[in-house]
């Protein structure tokens, strides 16, 4: 059985590497799949922030029409018929 000791010690070393090296692998994997999460965020944010800055600019515009329309007093058309 001695003699075999040797053997053993070294089969048991490259399992434990061979499982080092798959645990690396697989937290890599994990890494980039992180990494990409976070891009893929980072570009929803910007697109949703610049959608409601369009958003914003388009109410604003439209609340100044409203308000313009109202300040110009009653259609004359209206009041024609009205008298």
């Amino acid at each position: 059985m001695a003699s075999t000791d040797w053997i053993d010690e070294r089969l048991d070393r490259r399992q434990r590497d061979a499982r080092a090296r798959m645990a690396a692998r697989k937290l890599s994997k994990i890494r980039k799949q992180r990494v990409w999460a976070r891009d893929i965020a980072r570009v929803m944010l910007v697109a949703s922030i610049l959608v409601l800055g369009v958003l914003a600019v388009e109410i604003s515009r439209k609340a100044v029409v409203v308000l313009n329309h109202a300040d110009a007093g009653p259609i004359s058309s209206a009041t024609t018929v009205l008298d």
